[in-house]
């Protein structure tokens, strides 16, 4: 159910579907990761998505009106507990690009987290310090 739950939602943030979105989303659910954001809860979040795409595609992101929104990659799943954890990169043309995590639980989407980098600062190299894990 869980990993049916965050393929779903991984469908829906690329396209930007705020409503098939929604509904995967547990009562209790928060979005965060958003430079000089507050977290975004479930009550709040169609109005948010709905904002943030005009926004995006302000800065010359996808249309609002596009399903073509967001490429997630390197996609990892575990299960925790009774929790499922997906992680990976996602990407907005024109807008930024970073890391998300999110949690499901019993079918339904817990929260997501993100970090983000604005789309015009250069891709990071393999070779950056940045780069290097713990045991480099």
């Amino acid at each position: 159910k869980s990993f049916d739950a965050l393929d779903a939602d991984s469908d829906a943030w690329t396209k930007g579907d705020s409503a098939k979105i929604y509904n995967l989303l547990e009562g209790s659910y928060t979005f965060s990761g958003l430079p000089n954001m507050a977290p975004v809860d479930k009550t709040s979040f169609k109005m948010f998505l709905v904002s943030f795409r005009s926004k995006i595609e302000d800065l010359g992101g996808p249309p609002a009106v596009s399903s073509d929104f967001m490429v997630l990659k390197n996609s990892i799943l575990r299960e925790l507990g009774d929790y499922v954890v997906e992680s990976g990169n996602w990407e907005v043309r024109n807008f930024g690009r970073g890391v998300y995590m999110t949690a499901a639980r019993n079918g339904k989407i817990q929260w997501k987290e993100i970090t983000m980098k604005p789309w015009n600062e250069e891709k990071e190299t393999s070779n950056s310090d940045e780069n290097k894990g713990l045991h480099s």
